[in-house]
């Protein structure tokens, strides 16, 4: 018997209560003790030292990509097992770990088989950490139209797509220390993979280039579209005198000018079924 912490977030895309509830049986059917339940962001994540206090082995998050980020960089340093259930939106994490796979689908691969943990690659900058992917830049501005959506407030989401726009056509970040970026970009994406993240700089200043992208999104591999230049890297650099906004798995964040960024490994705790 494993005794585990539940983490839910009503907020994310694809959660549901019944779910939640299918999950508990389910893992008490397989002779799991839930210790302790969190629902985030209303209630504050354990410590690494409370979980260890409280016997736990596993974490077992269902939610987004967000409230994983969260989880994953609270518990760092914690030795104990983490499994992720899809409960968001995109999902991103969870589509790496275990496939296109419901939480049901996952925890009945391991009741059949034992459990096999990886760890995963991420950038890192100012003790933020993205897993699933990284976005630097004015476009990130549109997340708090994102959140308007969200909350059902028009009249946010109205003065949010204004700054949006201005922002995204405005004066863009530079990059130091990837010589294929010079220019520069309206955004930024950077995806972590186990020996470089892969990067995708963003500048569509032109209707032309933006028309293309946005295109290319609907019918094709967007990062091929014009106006968008690709590179590899294991660290760099922000340039620049502001500081530039930017989004850690779907989350806001505010970076300082000379941030570095840098590609890491977790420890080997990850619960993977694919």
């Amino acid at each position: 018997m494993r005794r585990y912490w539940f983490v839910t977030n009503a907020r994310s895309g694809s959660t549901a209560e019944t779910v939640a509830a299918d999950i508990r049986d389910t893992l008490s059917a397989m002779g799991h003790d839930m210790a302790g339940r969190t629902g985030f962001p209303d209630d504050a994540l354990p410590s690494p030292d409370a979980l260890v206090h409280a016997g736990v082995a596993w974490m077992v998050v269902y939610a987004g990509d967000g409230t994983v980020n969260a989880v994953l960089t609270a518990l760092h340093a914690w030795n104990g097992a983490i499994l992720i259930l899809p409960g968001g939106t995109m999902n991103l994490l969870a589509r790496t770990l275990h496939g296109e796979h419901d939480a049901m689908a996952i925890l009945r691969r391991l009741a059949d088989q034992p459990p096999r943990h990886v760890s995963l690659p991420f950038a890192e900058a100012d003790g933020h950490h993205a897993y699933a992917g990284l976005i630097l830049g004015p476009a990130t501005r549109w997340a708090a139209a994102r959140e308007a959506v969200r909350d059902g407030q028009v009249g946010r989401l109205i003065r949010a797509v204004r700054l949006a726009w201005r922002r995204s056509f405005g004066a863009g970040l530079r990059l130091a220390g990837v010589p294929e970026l010079t220019r520069r970009y309206q955004a930024v994406f950077g995806t972590p993979y186990k020996d470089h993240i892969d990067l995708a700089a963003v500048d569509t200043r032109t209707w032309r280039k933006l028309f293309d992208l946005g295109w290319m999104a609907l019918t094709d591999d967007w990062t091929n579209a014009q106006g968008v230049t690709r590179a590899f890297s294991t660290s760099f650099r922000l340039a620049g005198r502001r500081a530039i906004p930017a989004l850690f798995d779907g989350e806001p964040r505010q970076l300082l000018p000379g941030c570095d960024i840098t590609l890491r490994q977790s420890t080997a705790n990850i619960i993977a079924t694919a």
